[in-house]
């Protein structure tokens, strides 16, 4: 039986917290309504002592604080951003037995005996509501909330979890740890998201509770009648996210705790890392053994043998002697060489970076006011306190020598944090941190520490290179991150269960906003068999962060992990999944710039965008693909198929074209082979892509290729210099695609519809390969003009271009030179 089909009160080895006591034992629910102010724009309601503020917030969310003692805390959060759009004063009734506020979106009514908070419809129909005998509560230092719970509902989000997709029936807990034994159910893992999404019979709306404490949520483990949220002190503080589709939450949120920048076209190709290519002679052999099989490959990592003693921002002075003519050599072969930055600074006077910190006042301290020592890597160390300003910027000017050295990126690891002196790996409560000028112990750091080291490091990095888009890489996180770093899921295991694992869990990071995320292709710990590898680089290729990495050990232990080291049989299909990959990355990079402004993931689950499809829940090895393309990629050892259940409409399989009919009653039983990876593209769908690449900028994009299958729909593509910010003035190109086909006479018309931003980005030629073409035009007009017909597809591709029609696999090719914005295409 898979791990994902485990019914989550099978987790065992303590990965799920202890059940929320009832709110009969200790806690002390909010009573009745004994006051309340209005003032235009919020409502404050007074319960005895205890007063609730209740205002409406960006994007049509609704912000709700509570204080226990009558006085709000400190009006601060690390994830949510500032809002620079003026608000909509709600409109307030007082009818009988409660209150009113009606935002633009949503209305909330206050239950006066006891006070209980509903969300409506503005149509008054519920959305959700506090639990009737329970609501909020206060027990000493402790925070809950209890909502109703219904039937169908199902829960989302929740950022980097083991398990299925549906929390549903889960008890979870937001403690980033270093999780180097995880399972498939381990919770919790090396970030911590309080957002979650409630799903019901197509309609979504959520749930953002801004607390950095150790939060736990039970979404109906311990109740069939009610799910709660809370945590063991700071302030219960949440957001109601209003949908009424799951895309509308998705983007909602991304306007509350901010998006994934769009990163640097080199970081969406084919990274390739191990713990460890421990020298420079080794990482040259892997850059040479890549571009000499033809594995498309533009990143290259170093971990962290490449320091000296493990000591950060150094090099190794024997096994990395000249580090300038090696990352230059790199660079010239077309790889962005990236290293690992740990935070944890060894404590030795004459090492710059210990002396500084030090100097700067930059290390957290205990209880007693000596600095916190702990153990890592280099042995007995000192943290940097990243919630202090002058430390961050402290840390980042850090980089300057690594950057003038020729690296590309930064990958910061251990920043749950780790500390090996535990047997829970992580640092003691009593560190002590600055806490943004409000001091603090560890308790309400601890979730954030990582984040803000990113952050530390993306601004210094952005300070230090302020031309170039920074690509940072972090292990742990918080609400928030995706602003600073990519995401990756951290020490999984070479096994089939992992791998299947994988897909929920980027799922849900997705849907939390982090849109630049991945696993560990082939797995951290152990050996992957050479079939586990290839069906892992063929999910991998669809993770928006693809790597391979694995501990394969040094010298004469070292076990490759790689493309090429299963065999030739293998290395021709792991090749393949990669060159699918780098064709794809004109839908790739066009996807990831529609993330940065709407939120809404490359890698995403179905029922983001076919939320009414049929028990679209339970979906947790398949994915969407953007908008346009349906994956079911193989998952299991030695099968011969895979069951497959598509959306109701018509799909086209990826590579062929052939017809599939959605949402039928029985899944299709589709057959597959090691090379296979099933990707069905809807309806209509205009599908970006280019020629394969050895790396993303080997070669300008002279050609867009626009794969076009059978239907009335559309596309869209981006382009830009893919390094710089100057798409935020303006260069950049957009397009977007219309497509059209005609019921009685079947012909079929293409434009560009839209198209924005400057010529320099345009395309020189545009290569349309329309699928499912069953006959030969009787003529192809541009703008009413003939456009000659070819003998092959290569004259389609060479000079004024032409159509071309290729009988058995049914596809028409038509070659354009720069068409213009609104040029109509006719087929016919």
């Amino acid at each position: 039986m898979s791990m994902l089909e485990r019914n989550p009160a099978d987790a065992v080895g303590g990965s799920t917290p202890e059940p929320i006591q009832d709110a009969s034992r200790g806690w002390q629910s909010v009573g009745a309504m004994t006051g309340f102010d209005f003032d235009g724009e919020s409502l404050v309601v007074t319960c005895g002592v205890i007063k609730i503020s209740i205002a409406p917030d960006r994007a049509g969310m609704v912000r709700v604080r509570l204080a226990p003692t009558g006085t709000f805390a400190r009006d601060y959060s690390w994830a949510v951003v500032a809002n620079d759009k003026p608000i909509t004063p709600p409109q307030f009734e007082e009818p009988p037995g409660a209150l009113k506020l009606y935002t633009e979106q949503v209305m909330v009514r206050v239950q006066r005996a006891p006070c209980r908070i509903s969300f409506h419809h503005l149509d008054g129909s519920l959305i959700s509501a506090d639990d009737a005998s329970k609501g909020m509560a206060v027990d000493g230092n402790e925070v809950r909330c209890w909502k109703t719970l219904h039937e169908n509902d199902h829960f989302f989000g929740m950022g980097e979890r083991a398990g299925p997709l549906d929390k549903r029936g889960f008890v979870l807990e937001n403690w980033n740890h270093d999780s180097a034994e995880n399972e498939p159910y381990t919770d919790p893992l090396y970030q911590s998201h309080p957002f979650f999404m409630v799903f019901n019979d197509g309609l979504a709306h959520g749930y953002y509770f801004d607390n950095t404490f150790r939060s736990t949520f039970d979404f109906g483990k311990t109740s069939t009648t009610s799910y709660s949220f809370g945590a063991p002190d700071g302030e219960l503080n949440y957001y109601f996210i209003p949908g009424p589709t799951p895309a509308d939450v998705v983007r909602r949120y991304g306007q509350l705790v901010g998006r994934t920048p769009l990163p640097p076209l080199w970081a969406l190709g084919y990274q390739q890392c191990r713990w460890s290519y421990e020298s420079d002679k080794r990482v040259r052999n892997i850059a040479k053994k890549l571009r000499d099989c033809k594995i498309p490959c533009d990143v290259i990592y170093m971990d962290i043998d490449y320091m000296d003693g493990y000591r950060c921002f150094t090099w190794h002075p024997e096994r990395f002697s000249n580090p300038r003519k090696l990352l230059k050599n790199l660079r010239q072969d077309g790889f962005k060489p990236v290293v690992i930055i740990d935070p944890g600074i060894l404590v030795e006077g004459g090492y710059s970076v210990y002396d500084e910190g030090v100097a700067g006042d930059h290390f957290c301290k205990n209880g007693d006011g000596d600095h916190y020592l702990g153990k890592v890597w280099p042995g007995t160390t000192v943290y940097p306190d990243y919630t202090r300003s002058a430390t961050r910027d402290w840390w980042g000017s850090l980089y300057k020598g690594l950057i003038e050295d020729g690296i590309a990126g930064f990958w910061n690891d251990m920043n749950e944090p780790a500390d090996f002196t535990f047997d829970h790996g992580s640092v003691s409560l009593d560190m002590q941190h600055d806490n943004d000028g409000h001091p603090s112990d560890h308790r309400s750091v601890h979730n954030i520490y990582g984040m803000q080291m990113a952050r530390g490091t993306y601004e210094g990095v952005q300070k230090l290179r302020p031309d170039e888009r920074p690509f940072v890489l972090t292990r742990a996180g918080f609400s928030g991150v995706q602003r600073y770093a990519a995401v990756w899921t951290g020490d999984n295991l070479s096994s089939w269960d992992h791998l299947r694992c994988s897909i929920p869990m980027l799922l849900n990071m997705g849907l939390t906003g982090i849109a630049m995320c991945g696993a560990d292709i082939g797995g951290f710990r152990g050996h992957p068999s050479p079939e586990l590898y290839t069906r892992w680089l063929q999910v991998g290729a669809f993770y928006p962060f693809c790597r391979t990495h694995n501990a394969g050990g040094m010298g004469n232990d070292a076990r490759e992990q790689d493309p090429t080291a299963f065999g030739k049989k293998y290395e021709k299909h792991n090749r393949a999944a990669i060159e699918l990959r780098y064709r794809l990355m004109p839908y790739i990079y066009t996807q990831m710039r529609a993330a940065s402004a709407s939120g809404l993931p490359l890698m995403r689950p179905v029922l983001l965008d076919f939320p009414r499809a049929d028990a679209v829940h339970k979906l947790n090895d398949v994915f969407m693909f953007g908008p346009s393309l349906f994956v079911a990629p193989v998952v299991y050892e030695g099968v011969d198929h895979r069951e497959i259940r598509l959306p109701a409409g018509d799909w086209y399989e990826y590579e062929t074209g052939r017809h599939v009919e959605g949402g039928t009653e029985t899944p299709l039983r589709y057959p597959v082979k090691l090379s296979s990876i099933p990707m069905f593209a809807r309806a209509g769908a205009v599908i970006p892509t280019r020629t394969v690449t050895q790396y993303v900028d080997e070669k300008p994009l002279d050609e867009l290729i626009l794969r076009i299958y059978p239907g009335i729909g559309g596309g869209t593509f981006y382009n830009d210099d893919g390094r710089s910010h100057a798409h935020r003035d303006g260069e950049f190109l957009s397009e977007t695609y219309a497509v059209d086909v005609d019921g009685d006479s079947n012909e079929r018309t293409f434009r560009i519809s839209e198209r924005g931003g400057i010529e320099a980005f345009v395309p020189q030629r545009y290569l349309l390969a329309f699928y499912g073409v069953a006959s030969a035009p009787q003529r192809v007009q541009l703008v009413g003009n003939d456009v000659p017909e070819r003998k092959s597809k290569g004259a389609v591709r060479k000079g004024k271009g032409g159509w071309y029609f290729d009988a058995e696999r049914e596809i028409l090719y038509i070659g354009l030179h720069q068409p213009g914005a609104g040029d109509l295409l006719r087929i016919c």
